[in-house]
Formats: C-alpha cells, structure tokens, sequence
C-alpha cells in the first residue's frame, strides 16, 4: 500500500492526503487519471493510463506498463483489479462510456509509441471484460481521446489526437491528422476521418487534451484540440449536426508572440450566459523560465464563448497575481462554495518544490482566491505530490464532500487520493446544491402538441458544476428499475444512476400535482436520459396513452445528483391527441383496435364483435357477429349438429374432401366440389378455364376415349376400364356391351322387346310384354268398382294400359310411343 506520510497542514488545504486509504502503486508513470463506478455499486473506483514514453525516439516494450482499475472498498480502501489489462501498452488516456448500448460502464484505452492497436474493454460484469481493437489504430499514437455521439445516431463515437512521427512538438513537427472513430452500436467502429476536414486544417502537433463541446448551443459536439507544438495554433472544427466538420478559427487562439503552446481544455459555463466557456493552459504567455535545464512556466487564459461560438479573452476575468506563471496540465471544476457558480483546482508539475495546485473561485465575473487565507493552496505543496498532471473530483467516501484522485507523471511519486477536509472552517463544503438544467426556453421544448404513441423528446444540457461529466455524479438508485420507465433510456440503467430524466403524468387537474407524485405511482412516468458528450443528454419516448381521445400531458425535467440535491424545470403542459393520420398506417395503435387492412375495420375501430352482422362482415370474417350459421345447407365448421342443425343434417362437413351432392355442391362447398378436382381427368363442368390443370388435353372423361397420359382407370374409369367389363357396370341403367339379358336383366330388360322379364318386368309395369291389353281384357273390371275397359290411373292387375280419367294418355302408353326405353350401346377406344 502507497501512502503519502506527512503531517496535516492545519488550516491550510482543503484537501489532504488520508494516510488510512491510499492507493496500491507498483512505481508506474501515470498520464492521466479516469473515474467510473464499474459494477454499479455506488462506489466510485479510478483507473489510471499508464506509459513512460513520452519523449523516447522509439517508444515500444522498454516504455509500455500495465495500466490498472482500482476498485473502491466502500470508501476504506483500493485494490486492483487484476486481468483487466491483459498486456503492457503505452497509454496516455483512457475514457469511460457505454459502448455497445447496454448501460454499463465499458472502457476505450488510447495506446501510443508500440504500435499496438487502441481498443475497447466491453465490461460484460463481474469484473470481466472483453477486447475489440479499433481497426486502423495500429500505426496511431494517440496522446487524447474523447467519446460522444458526434454524428447523431446514438452511439458513442472516438475522436482521437495522433502525435504521429517523433521528435513531437519542435518546430519542424507537422502534427498528424485527427482520427475519428466511428461506432456501429455494438463496439466496432469504421474509419470517419471523411467527415473532417481536410488539409492543413486537420492537423494537431503533439496534444496532450482535446475536447468533444458544444460550443455555439445547436447540441452538436464540436472539437477542440490543444497543441504543444512550437509553431501549430490549436484547432477548433464545427459540426453541421450530421457529424460533418468544417475549420472554425477561433482569433484568441492563434499565435500570437510565444502564445502558442497550449496543454489542456476545460470547458464549463463560467460567467452564467448559457454558453461553455473555456480555461486553456499554458497558452497565456510566457512568464519565466526557472532551473537547469530551464523549465518555462507560462500562465493560463479564460474564454468567454459570446454565444456562438466566438471567444475573447476578458484579461479582468483572471488577474495576473491570481493567474502567476505554472507548469500546469490539468485543471477540473466543481461549485466549491455552493453558490451555483462553477470553481476549478489547476495543478501541474511543480517548479523547485513549490506550489502546484490551486484553487480558485468563481463570483461569476471574475476568479480569485477563497477567502480564507492560504485555502488557494489545493493540497499539501509536497515534494511526495509534485508531478501531478492529471484530476478528477468524486466523493469517494460517501460524505457529501468532493474528493480528488490524481496521477503523477513520475515512477518514483505515488498517484493518491486526496479527501475533502471535514472541517466547516476551511475544509471542504458538504455538497447542497442541485446540479444545473440551462433553462433557455425550456418549456418549448416539447412544442404546443403532441401525439399518442408518437416518438417525442428533447436535449439538455446538463451538469453538477464539473468538469468532466460522468454517470456517478448522479444519484445512485437501486430501485431505478422498480419506476415506470419509459423511452429509450429505459432499458439502459445497469449503472445504477439516476440520470437526468424526464417525468410526467396525463390527466392531471392541476399541473403542480405532477410535483407530489411518488417515484413508484403508476399514473407516473419517467423517461431517463442518455449521455452524448459534453454535458449533453437526450430523452427519447413514446407519448403514453391513457384511453382519451385527447388529454393533457404534464411534464418537468429534472437531475438529481450524488449528494441527493434535486432540481427540476417545470412543470409544463401540452395537448395530446390521436394523430389523424395513424388510421391505415400498417400499424394498431394503443387507441386503435384494429388497422384499415381488415375488412371488419372501419376507421381503425374493430365492427366484429358488436353484436350485429354488419355489411362488412360475413360469417368467415366475423363467426362472432354473423355465425357460425350460414344457412347455405353445406357443414362448414365451426358449423355442427346443435350450433347448426339445417346445414349440418347430412354425414360428413364441408372440407373432408367428398362431394356429398346433395346438400354439398360447387357453390356451398367449392373445396369439395369443385368444379376443379386437380386429379388429372377434365371431368365437366371442368374445362380449361375454371380447371387449366386437369384440362391440359384434347379432349374430357366422358367422350369413350381413354387420352392418355391425363386419363387412366382411376380418374377415369368410363373412358379407359378395358374390356369385358369395359366400364359397364350392372345396375347402373345402362346395358352395357359387356351385359346381356342373361347376365344383367336389370339393365337389358327392356319394355317392348316382347319378352316379358320378371321381377323386372309385370303385368303393372310392362303390360305389353307381361300379358296385358291396351284397352279390355273383357274379363273383369279394369279397376275396383268400374266397368270392363274403363281403366282408371290405380289399375286394379287386370292387364289393361292405365287411362287416366282425364283424357291424357297413361304413363306406360307415352314411354312406349316416345321409345323412351331402348338399349345404349357403347364403343370404348383403348
């Protein structure tokens, strides 16, 4: 364990060393220091870039060490992780964001000088993560990196510095062009350096820092890229929203006498107008040169952003006596003195031992030093706490008090962290004030209407007064995934973080209401945020419904941060209705029962199920409303015996596959009868038209012609039976040419032939074969009670032809005088 053993200054420096909880150190050279609550504990844990390269001609294995992810004991301690860092690597940076959209905590390591490749540690939990190289990073040496949505599609993308060829910074040093990564949403990225711009315009010599902000307030991310190269301003490009970057000249910060060295950015809103400004170091010109070999320190310079992203250096804004010349590298922000107004720490390397950290306060108009006297010193002026040249704020103990974790660009020197003294005098504040929502024109956000189910959202900026911005500078929530959550953010909650968030509630009487709901009521709504870069977030969701044609939806905006200080703006309020145009969009809405494809909708409201069989329903498309029961006398399931009694009193249903005729015909039942059976006979009133695949030939079943390869015994049988049976069948009415009076009386007794055929043929029924007279026998009364020769329609037996009282001839007498009855003969072709 690494511990800064020196006595407490009392009184002197609100942040000092605690000799119980230091860091575990193995003599690394650090470059710059990262914070992230890695397994969403609510314990904020550190991790450190580390190389020694910096300089070396050639760089590779002899300058590459293990970089480290120490994980915080619940505020009593850190111990590494090992098995993060799988290699040794030269690295200067590393970032921390969610890379493939799953809401934990990845992290982007930068490597340099050995030319292995920079790459992405997807944290899968539990402390294990898994390697994707950033394709085309090999030959990079990157000294910076940052990560946000630079081209508007929700994932996080990496613009990165290349130092390219040594020696770096003289005055022969071109500088490398930027490098931007392009994220595809699940952690592997393609080369965006298309959308930079091009030429000299893109080239950085040498960056220690460069930012992703928005610095002219249209929520794209613009880039600033500090140098350290003798002769290369710093480069400021502009981004169109679309991830499009053009050359933006920024006047205070081009060369000018020696100012042209610049080390580091830190943006931040310092004057309150809405708008980021900037500290930059090192660039204020030089101040003097100090020791052997001569170190130069050179003073810093603030920003003021007029709004569109046009800077001036206000020289009252930071006096020379507060502002002295310093080796310094790296300042962060914070509200020190709860006064809404955002201070800053800038440290460096110290010169001949002496100060190198300082604090300094922000009235909103002008920086200078705390009140008290000797608190400008930030921590102990050490020569264990020289080198730093890296820092980030977070309370790493739960006390509602800024802490500070810093890297020391020395092996010999431990990285430490530094707690905010408890004392109310001159230690360090208890956080009490809520973070900052700029506010300009809030409520319009979100326009006059809205639509249900339709996408909705807005930007913000967003931010606790720090520098940079992180997810653990809100609170931790464990129960975030109990609320009703909606929106894109919805899903993306794994770090445990009370985002920025939007919450709302319909049908509310009185917009305040929305201010006394509980976080759990179901009538309440919470849309979290995703962070994009910068102190940027959007909320995305869709407008909730809640069975009203239209109604009022009220709405705030809010952030809480890690100290439980809540702020919200609003509430606000505006009109929800359907949109008219959802009806036929392919899609059933929440308010709609049904789309305009339906036969039974009528505009997106479905008719079946009404209780009345409509004009646009039938029983098919509505049973419910017009069935099961048809009445067509064919079985049609869901049709049975009891729910349909008149269609269904035949064997069988509708759909077994036979024509059951009667009651099943081609209308009632066309997939039993067809008239298209598909079994290769063109049987009428199949025909070419109705039944093109069965009436592919000359010809149908029927016309004693057996065409084959279509007909056959099977299909039919008429046209292609051979001979002796030759498809003659007895019984069927027709004697046939294989049947004869002998072998088939039923068919071959024919009335007329003179042979009276029994049982086939009587005295009744064929008279003039079996015996009987035309007109009188003379031998009995041709019918009971009547006379002999008056033959009435009930014949009696006695042989004579039935005349019917009325005058028209008998039945027998007609058949006999048409020749209805004779013998079919046919002649079958195999």
């Amino acid at each position: 364990m690494s511990a800064v053993l020196m006595p407490a200054l009392a009184g002197a420096t609100p942040w000092e060393p605690n000799n119980n909880v230091q860091l575990p150190d193995d003599a690394h050279t650090s470059q710059k220091v990262e914070l992230v609550d890695i397994d969403a504990d609510g314990w904020v844990d550190i991790v450190f870039a580390n190389s020694k390269g910096e300089g070396l001609i050639n760089g590779g294995q002899a300058t590459a060490e293990f970089s480290q992810l120490l994980h915080n004991d619940q505020g009593t301690g850190f111990t590494e992780l090992g098995g993060v860092f799988e290699e040794e690597h030269n690295s200067w940076v590393i970032k921390v964001g969610d890379i493939d959209e799953d809401g934990d905590a990845d992290l982007v390591v930068g490597d340099s000088f050995n030319g292995s490749m920079s790459h992405v540690l997807i944290n899968e939990g539990n402390n294990t993560f898994t390697r994707e190289d950033i394709v085309g990073s090999a030959n990079a040496t990157i000294g910076d990196l940052e990560l946000g949505d630079v081209d508007g599609d929700g994932d996080l993308d990496i613009l990165a510095a290349d130092w390219g060829p040594l020696p770096h910074g003289q005055i022969d040093d071109p500088g490398n062009p930027l490098r931007l990564w392009l994220n595809d949403g699940n952690g592997t990225f393609s080369d965006g350096s298309a959308k930079l711009a091009m030429g000299m315009e893109v080239l950085a010599a040498w960056s220690f820092d460069l930012e992703l902000v928005d610095i002219n307030n249209d929520y794209a991310l613009d880039i600033m890229v500090s140098t350290r190269g003798d002769a290369d301003p710093a480069v400021v490009m502009l981004n169109d929203g679309e991830g499009n970057f053009s050359n933006h000249p920024v006047p205070a910060l081009q060369p000018m006498n020696t100012k042209n060295i610049n080390v580091a950015f830190t943006p931040m809103d310092f004057d309150g107008e809405g708008s980021l400004d900037v500290l930059t170091l090192q660039d204020g010109g030089l101040s003097q040169c100090v020791g052997d070999p001569p170190v130069c320190a050179r003073r810093n310079s603030v920003l003021i952003n007029d709004g569109a992203g046009g800077f001036t250096i206000p020289m009252n804004y930071w006096a020379t006596q507060f502002n002295p010349g310093k080796n310094d590298f790296d300042a962060a922000t914070l509200d020190f003195n709860n006064d809404g107004k955002p201070d800053f720490v800038v440290l460096g390397t110290s010169i001949n031992n002496g100060v190198n950290a300082r604090l300094l306060i922000n009235d909103g108009a002008k920086f200078g030093p705390p009140a008290l006297p000797m608190m400008d010193v930030a921590f102990p002026a050490d020569p264990s706490l020289s080198r730093t040249t890296s820092l980030m704020f977070a309370d790493f103990n739960h006390d509602r008090r800024e802490d500070m974790a810093v890297a020391q660009r020395d092996a010999n020197l431990d990285n430490s962290v530094l707690f905010g003294k408890a004392d109310m005098a001159d230690g360090v504040p208890e956080d009490v004030t809520p973070p900052r929502i700029y506010d300009d024109n809030f409520g319009e956000k979100l326009g006059t209407l809205l639509f249900f189910g339709k996408d909705a959202g807005l930007d913000a900026r967003v931010n606790d007064y720090k520098t940079p911005i992180h997810w653990h500078d809100f609170q931790f929530d464990t129960a975030l995934d109990t609320y009703n959550l909606i929106g894109d953010g919805a899903a993306l909650t794994a770090h445990n973080r009370r985002l920025p968030y939007m919450e709302m509630a319909l049908s509310l009487e009185d917009p305040e209401d929305i201010k006394s709901l509980a976080d759990g009521d179901p009538k309440k709504y919470i849309a979290p945020s995703i962070w994009f870069g910068e102190g940027l977030w959007t909320v995305n969701f869709k407008v909730p419904y809640n069975q009203m044609a239209e109604d009022t939806l009220t709405w705030q905006y809010c952030a809480i941060d890690a100290a439980g200080n809540k702020t919200c703006l609003g509430p606000f309020s505006v009109k929800v209705e359907i949109d008219p145009n959802d009806c036929g969009d392919g899609e059933v809405q929440e308010w709609e029962t049904c789309d305009s494809d339906s036969p039974t909708c009528v505009a997106c409201n479905e008719t079946c199920g009404n209780g009345t069989c409509d004009d646009n329903e039938t029983p098919e498309t509505c049973p419910e409303d017009c069935g099961p029961c048809d009445n067509d006398e064919a079985c049609e399931p869901p049709e049975n015996a009891e729910n349909c009694p008149d269609d269904c009193d035949y064997d069988g249903v509708c759909g077994d596959g036979t024509c059951q005729n009667p009651p099943e015909n081609e209308q009632n039942c066309p997939d039993d009868c067809g008239p298209c059976d598909n079994d290769g006979a063109c049987e009428p009133p199949e025909n070419a038209t109705n039944c093109p695949n069965d009436c592919n030939y000359e010809g149908y079943c029927g016309d004693d012609i057996c065409q084959k390869p279509n007909e056959n015994e099977t299909n039919c049988p008429d046209d292609c039976l051979p001979d002796p049976t030759d498809g003659g069948v007895c019984g069927n009415g027709v004697c046939d040419s294989n049947e004869s009076l002998e072998l088939c009386p039923e068919d071959c007794a024919v009335c007329g032939d003179e042979m009276c055929t029994e049982p086939y043929e009587s005295v009744k029924t064929c008279p003039v074969d079996c015996g009987g007279n035309t007109i009188s026998d003379g031998e009995c009364p041709d019918t009971a009670g009547g006379v002999d020769g008056q033959c009435q329609l009930d014949d009696d037996g006695c042989g004579c032809v039935a005349e019917p009282q009325d005058g028209t001839r008998g039945l027998w007498a007609s058949l006999l005088l048409f020749g209805v009855f004779g013998v079919r003969r046919f002649r079958k072709r195999a």
